[in-house]
């Protein structure tokens, strides 16, 4: 029962940082989504603004073409070829820019009247004409950008929208989906516990001595280093053995041999029955005995304890070779937290000690 309440207990645990991080997860998302568009948004802004550098191409054209119009009214020595070159080389620049097709209709037409101004033989009037088309041109560059962005700023909210509802509805379904399988995480563990209630005394327990039984103690004992690493507890396993119990049922018979294992059982029981110690009967005249969270200082008190209250119960024992009385044999490890020695060793460790209790005399334990 303990297992189980510390399996469901993580089981819970593990759901709930689950769902925190998946809700987290999500958030996060969201807000990195939303960072990413508006990275996007001032990218775009910079592909559009960038297409005022091609205006201030056409600022700089316009610019040269006043300067030679100047220099020719002011009937000076007017290098024009130094005009013209400068005019071809930001006119290139411009005319390479990326145009759509109904820009590039408009540029094409300019182009033509462009080149042909570039003429050392060409008038004031084409010159001043070239300036007007220029100037037609910044303002149908600025239109176009305005009317480029608009377009992109409906777009981007739209798309803004979609996300976000997205988002919204990407967190309801993770929410639901959470939700179901704690429900029903929680509705087995409900039909576990009425099941456990109504079988857990034949499932678990010795019919003799209504001690745990055998099945039960590998469940627990299997899971003691686990549960002892998990909480940082000491543990104890005690292994106990009637003395000369085959002497006994030889002597009184099998009868009374089955009176006397109830009647230790009984002790064992009621001695050791605070939380987390668990009493267990191994088979035949052997108990096992489990107890978390203790110390060795009160341990050699439990064992010093419980080998006086078997002797006595008084049990007549005439064939005992160091009693009148029945008396027990102790054998006990204690598992440190976090050693990691396998159940096996553990119980082949508790079993040497109860044969060092023998050897040594018997009525004793060994830690």
């Amino acid at each position: 029962m303990f297992m189980k309440r510390e399996f469901y207990k993580s089981v819970s645990f593990k759901l709930a940082v689950l769902s925190v991080i998946i809700l987290t997860s999500l958030i996060t998302s969201s807000f990195m989504f939303y960072s990413q568009i508006e990275k996007l948004k001032n990218q775009i802004d910079y592909i559009y603004f960038g297409n005022y550098i091609p205006v201030l191409k056409l600022h700089n054209i316009d610019d040269n073409y006043q300067a030679l119009i100047k220099c020719i009214k002011t009937q000076k020595v007017c290098d024009r070829q130094a005009f013209f070159d400068n005019i071809k080389k930001d006119w290139k620049y411009y005319n390479n820019a990326y145009k759509s097709d109904s820009e590039r209709k408009v540029v094409n037409e300019i182009n033509k009247d462009i080149l042909a101004s570039l003429n050392k033989k060409e008038k004031l009037s084409t010159y001043k004409a070239a300036i007007k088309k220029i100037n037609f041109l910044k303002e149908y560059e600025k239109n176009i950008a305005y009317k480029k962005r608009q377009e992109f700023l409906k777009e981007y909210s739209s798309m803004k929208d979609y996300l976000f509802y997205n988002v919204i509805l990407l967190v309801v379904i993770s929410f639901l989906f959470i939700s179901v399988i704690i429900y029903s995480i929680i509705k087995k563990d409900n039909q576990l516990k009425i099941l456990t209630k109504k079988y857990a005394i034949e499932s678990i327990t010795d019919s003799m001595t209504k001690l745990y039984n055998r099945k039960y103690f590998d469940k627990i004992f299997d899971n003691m280093p686990f549960i002892s690493n998990a909480n940082k507890w000491k543990t104890a396993f005690v292994m106990v053995d009637i003395d000369f119990f085959k002497q006994y049922n030889d002597t009184y018979g099998h009868d009374m041999g089955d009176l006397t294992l109830k009647a230790v059982a009984t002790e064992l029981k009621n001695y050791f029955n605070k939380e987390y110690e668990y009493v267990f009967r191994l088979g035949g005249e052997e108990f096992g005995v489990i107890l978390f969270d203790i110390d060795e200082d009160i341990l050699k008190e439990c064992l010093k304890d419980i080998n006086k209250s078997i002797e006595s119960l008084k049990i007549e024992h005439k064939n005992s070779k160091i009693s009148n009385f029945v008396t027990i044999s102790i054998g006990a490890i204690i598992y440190e937290p976090n050693s990691y020695i396998s159940c096996n060793k553990l119980y082949k460790l508790a079993d040497e000690n109860l044969y060092k209790s023998k050897q040594n005399g018997r009525n004793q334990f060994t830690i």
